[in-house]
């Protein structure tokens, strides 16, 4: 899946690879295809990925569509750093810090 790529068109492009190969007499069963469109998703998905492994769901391509389109919904308000480069970066600086000698020789009124 590419960085800014819609969830639903990314799924549908997935489907219409696996229609190509079974043109082609190479079938494979329904859950082969579920776990081929999950390694495709990017990071950002791995907490879906592994909540989805861990539930031993057994889904179509068609209700994993499903399932990916809410949690996308649910991610559209968060900020979500899927990138180094578009992470958050907290600078950490060194201050100089210069000891006063003595009074200030102004007095300021």
């Amino acid at each position: 899946m590419k960085e800014g790529e819609s969830l639903y068109g990314h799924v549908k492009k997935m489907q219409r690879y696996m229609e190509r190969i079974m043109r082609l007499n190479v079938y494979f069963d329904e859950e082969l295809t579920v776990d081929i469109v999950l390694n495709s998703l990017t990071s950002c998905y791995d907490q879906f990925i592994l909540t989805y492994h861990l539930n031993n769901s057994n889904t179509t391509l068609a209700q994993l569509c499903n399932l990916l389109q809410t949690v996308e919904a649910g991610m559209k308000g968060k900020s979500i750093a899927s990138t180094p480069a578009s992470a958050p970066v907290l600078a950490i600086g060194q201050w100089k810090w210069k000891k006063m000698k003595g009074p200030p020789k102004k007095k300021w009124k």
